[in-house]
């Protein structure tokens, strides 16, 4: 039967609650015979007070108080009203054996200042009030204790997470110094944290339209470099280049270079678009594919009229255009209305062209007069099935993209 008085699961899931968060939550704690019974209630709701009641309940349960927690790195800072001597040692040990040990529970006073619990008196603990070790209580603590405070307030107005989360370990190292009497130390370190507050309050404050102008000119920014990351390293060298130089001055401020900046590397991002060499001509690929091979079929025309045979003759005279049997007239004819057609009516001769590229293919694959060209009796290289082939295919893939 789990622990009423200390819920481990419940425990370790609020603590972690708070440390992400930074907020403070309530708790109750209970003073046990021995530490490993004492009890910690913590809730998001319900007061610290309503908790103590639900604490006093508890069996082996001695002593009470009630207040406050936060949890810091793995610091848990707990704040109650009227601390009682020994919460610190129980909790410590109770982590312990709970497996929490990563927490280490930390006694502070109203003021956010570290009290060493021995410092409390041993009589009825229950009812000291919180407050920092006696050493503390003089006219030169309390006026240290007032700057912590005022420190803790400015760097909450700075309105920056990430400053407040540099400068809020200053805050607790002065209290920490403050709870062990170093006053000293304490004033020497809050001299350079106020130092710092002040640069800082001191730098102006961008207007709103210029915040608003800097975050759009980084998100744009953001866009090119997205794009540069794209292009080959040779290309993208100097547009990078150019890219840190408008990160420089957007974090400087200048935002009217950044913008100028900007528009120069969309520019020149825009430009390889642009400059990018038209698509290859149908048309073009499949003529001078044809002409390769008509140099070859010249020279078997050649060879073949020197045999002075009438037949051999008629076939030298027919050329490449009577072996394709009107493939290439129709093909020509598809050429020919792609590369005058436009929008919708380019589509529809894409396709009608891909139809006469897969019946040529299919013609150079199935018809044996090509083996008998290519392989013909007078030793005459005569290419057809592979330039042909090639060029068919590189139309091929520009007719599907139109």
């Amino acid at each position: 039967m789990p622990d009423q008085a200390f819920e481990s699961d419940a425990v370790l899931k609020l603590l972690k609650k708070s440390k992400a968060s930074g907020n403070e939550l309530p708790f109750a704690f209970g003073l046990a015979g021995k530490p490993e019974n004492c009890g910690l209630m913590i809730d998001l709701r319900k007061p610290g007070k309503v908790l103590r009641g639900d604490m006093k309940k508890m069996p082996g349960i001695k002593k009470t108080c009630f207040g406050t927690l936060r949890v810091e790195e793995n610091e848990v800072f707990l704040q109650p009203e009227k601390p009682v001597k020994g919460i610190i040692k129980q909790l410590k040990k109770r982590f312990k054996a709970e497996g929490m040990v990563k927490f280490k529970p930390v006694l502070v006073g109203p003021d956010g200042s570290i009290i060493d619990e021995d410092s409390l008196p041993d009589d009825d603990a229950e009812a000291v009030e919180a407050s920092a070790p006696p050493q503390a209580d003089d006219g030169a603590a309390a006026a240290l204790k007032q700057r912590i405070a005022a420190a803790a307030g400015a760097v909450k107005a700075l309105g920056n997470p990430e400053l407040a989360g540099k400068l809020a370990p200053e805050i607790k190292a002065s209290a920490k110094l403050l709870g062990q009497g170093d006053h000293d130390g304490c004033a020497a370190r809050l001299d350079r944290l106020e130092a710092a507050l002040a640069k800082l309050q001191a730098q102006p404050k961008p207007a709103p339209a210029q915040s608003e102008q800097a975050a759009k000119l980084s998100k744009l920014l953001a866009a090119q470099a997205a794009r540069i990351k794209t292009l080959p390293p040779e290309q993208a060298a100097p547009l990078a280049e150019q890219a840190r130089a408008i990160a420089a001055s957007l974090k400087a401020g200048a935002l009217p270079a950044a913008a100028e900046g900007l528009k120069a590397l969309i520019k020149a991002l825009d430009a390889p678009a642009e400059a990018a060499a038209p698509q290859a001509d149908p048309m073009e690929i499949w003529q001078a594919a044809k002409e390769d091979v008509d140099r070859g079929v010249s020279s078997l025309q050649d060879a073949l009229r020197a045999q002075n045979h009438p037949v051999l003759a008629q076939i030298a005279d027919a050329g490449l255009a009577g072996v394709t049997e009107g493939n290439q007239t129709a093909l020509m004819k598809a050429l020919f209305e792609m590369k005058s057609a436009t929008g919708d009516a380019r589509k529809a001769a894409a396709q009608a062209l891909l139809a006469q590229i897969a019946a040529y293919l299919k013609f150079l694959k199935d018809d044996p007069v090509i083996g008998m060209v290519e392989d013909n009796p007078f030793g005459v290289s005569v290419p057809v099935k592979a330039p042909l082939t090639s060029a068919l295919r590189q139309m091929a893939d520009i007719a599907k993209a139109a």
